[in-house]
Formats: structure tokens, C-alpha cells, sequence
């Protein structure tokens, strides 16, 4: 059984886990710290944009919450529920990021606090196998349940 030195909780993450992720610092091949960070809501795969570095920081996607560990000591900055589901994805867009949720897209800053968010009329899942969230260079491209597709600026705005 793996002994972690410290554990984070996302809101009524004690009461009803869904998602577990743990993060080690590793040095010359050797563990000097570890955390584990445990979410509630809908369960979040690790994938290669579920976390992002932020400076001195990696933000991750841990069920219904972005999580923000300080990647020099593995100490809790903030976590905050960004869905009322699941967190998917976390992608950087000019001095932000925008986060990739099953029922919302949401900005925020690196401090966590929500600059916009949008929700469409379903959720934001395909099961055709193509993406629901795409990030180009001045926009988002969103495709919902149904097959809506629903174009953003980065103000959050239907263009």
C-alpha cells in the first residue's frame, strides 16, 4: 500500500472519491516528496493535457476540481470545483487557461479564479470518436452530445 506524506481533498472528495492521482519528486532518481490528490464527481483518466505547469506550479484535472501543487515542495495551493462533473482537460490560452469540463468550459486564472465559463446544450462528450474541445489560435471549437458544435472567442463568446 502506497503511503503518501500528504493528501488533498476537492469538495466532498472524503465523503464520496472518485478519482485518485499522486504525484512524486523524484531527484536523482530518488523520491524526496509525494502527494496524492483525491476528487469527487465524475472520474478524470490522466492524459497528456489533464495537468499543465504553471510557473512553479502544476495545475491538474482531478474529477470535478483543477488542483494547484507547488511543484518545489508538493504543498496545496488552492483546489476549486470547476464542473459540476467532470474535469477533463487544462489547456493554457494567453496569460489564462481554459478548462475542458464534461458540463462547462471555463477560464481562469493561475490563481483559480473564474474569468468566464460556458455551458451548451449538452455535454461536452462525442462518442464518434472525434474531439470535443479544440483550442486553435483564436478560438474554441466545442461539439456537444448531440452534435452541436459551438464556436468561442476567448472572452467566452459565441462567435
Amino acid at each position: 500500500m502506497e503511503v503518501y506524506e500528504n493528501i488533498y481533498f476537492g469538495e466532498d472528495a472524503e465523503k464520496y472519491p472518485s478519482s485518485k492521482h499522486g504525484i512524486r519528486l523524484v531527484e536523482k532518481d530518488k523520491e524526496i516528496n509525494n502527494c496524492l490528490i483525491i476528487g469527487s464527481g465524475g472520474e478524470t483518466s490522466i492524459n497528456e493535457n489533464s495537468s499543465i505547469l504553471d510557473n512553479d506550479n502544476i495545475l491538474v484535472c482531478c474529477s470535478d476540481s483543477i488542483f494547484s501543487i507547488s511543484i518545489l515542495d508538493l504543498k496545496l495551493n488552492w483546489v476549486k470545483k470547476l464542473d459540476m462533473a467532470t474535469c477533463f482537460k487544462i489547456f493554457r490560452i494567453e496569460n489564462d487557461f481554459v478548462v475542458h469540463g464534461e458540463l462547462e468550459i471555463t477560464r481562469i486564472d493561475s490563481f483559480g479564479n473564474i474569468i468566464w465559463q460556458f455551458g451548451g446544450a449538452d455535454i461536452f462528450v462525442s462518442l464518434d470518436g472525434e474531439d470535443s474541445f479544440q483550442l486553435n489560435e483564436n478560438h474554441i471549437v466545442l461539439k456537444d452530445f448531440t452534435g452541436t458544435i459551438y464556436n468561442l472567442n476567448f472572452n467566452g463568446e459565441s462567435i
